[in-house]
């Protein structure tokens, strides 16, 4: 059918299914990972109304010919990557805006369309000529956007901006991603999640799928991976998490290790303000304030269990706020 908000047609549709239609697979060593390929052949596919033979294209872009001895898909990255493509810089920009900025400047961040204009129409157009113009260099576009005043504004609120959700007058707290935060957990408490058939020393952010059972992935809001949708993946705060972090046996199994933070500062000679300093620079990338060091100082030098004091400590310090979100 014809795209219900946007001008693509169902022939829109056949000449980009084109570049696959010579795609095939087969059977390799390992039966779940099957080998494809690319036949030998014309690339086209038919019109479902008129039933006429189109060539592969682009979107808004000419048809091409393809030779029946080439792969049709290196035809289809070279228009995608094309720079005078209007559609790939625009999306790629939008999606790196939406991770650091907490809000795309085309929301949702995969639904770009005429009748879903951006909020700043001249900001994402010129990212998106800066993008191109780089090579579609990455790491130049994220060193723009972390470089940029947007994204080092603050957080707290005034009252001209409380309300503002759409023009980036201020930073919007967001929660670390799933991974990335059971990361900061193990490295704040000195523990390791394991991953079964995985090496030790596996962090959740460089497990291969999402096929790795982790309760904690799943109540913070990894995505199953069953569609291309970026939905999937969920970024709100909920009561099971709160629940989770605050007395889940996972937690307080990292905790309490033998071999984990607490036991090695218990352990280590130094004066507890140097000790108190460093955990608030693990956690925080900060040193303490004054009343935190004075308030934390206070609890561990009078709790009788000194290493129940510090796995005190770690477990306040991971619940807080600053530590699960990025503000």
């Amino acid at each position: 059918h014809h795209h219900p908000y946007e001008k693509w047609s169902q022939a829109d549709y056949a000449q980009l299914s084109a570049f696959f239609v010579t795609v095939s697979k087969k059977r390799d060593a390992d039966p779940a990972e099957p080998a494809f390929f690319a036949r030998v052949g014309g690339a086209s596919a038919q019109d479902p109304r008129s039933g006429q033979s189109l060539k592969p294209a682009g979107l808004d872009a000419e048809a091409v010919e393809v030779d029946a001895h080439d792969d049709p898909r290196v035809s289809f990255a070279a228009w995608m990557t094309d720079p005078e493509n209007p559609f790939f810089a625009k999306a790629l920009v939008n999606r790196y805006w939406k991770h650091f900025l907490g809000r795309g400047l085309v929301e949702p961040e995969d639904d770009l369309r005429v009748t879903n204009p951006p909020s700043n129409p001249e900001l994402l157009d010129g990212l998106a000529e800066f993008f191109a113009d780089s090579g579609f260099d990455t790491k130049q576009l994220i060193r723009l956007i972390v470089t940029s005043h947007t994204y080092q504004l603050d957080s707290e609120a005034l009252d001209d901006n409380l309300g503002d959700r759409r023009s980036y007058s201020r930073y919007y707290p967001k929660r670390l991603q799933a991974e990335v935060l059971l990361d900061a957990i193990d490295h704040v408490t000195h523990s390791q999640t394991k991953y079964a058939g995985m090496p030790p020393g596996t962090r959740a952010v460089a497990l291969p799928d999402t096929g790795f059972s982790s309760y904690f992935l799943t109540v913070f809001g990894r995505p199953q991976s069953t569609t291309a949708c970026e939905c999937e993946r969920s970024q709100e705060a909920n009561l099971s998490q709160s629940l989770h972090l605050l007395n889940s046996e996972e937690i307080q199994d990292k905790l309490s290790s033998d071999t984990g933070r607490a036991a090695q500062l218990v352990a280590d000679p130094r004066p507890d303000q140097e000790k108190i300093a460093e955990l608030f620079r693990i956690a925080f990338s900060r040193p303490p304030t004054d009343d935190e060091l004075k308030a934390t100082l206070t609890y561990v030098t009078t709790k009788q269990e000194r290493r129940q004091a510090y796995e005190d400590v770690i477990w306040s310090l991971i619940n807080s706020k600053e530590f699960l979100f990025n503000h």
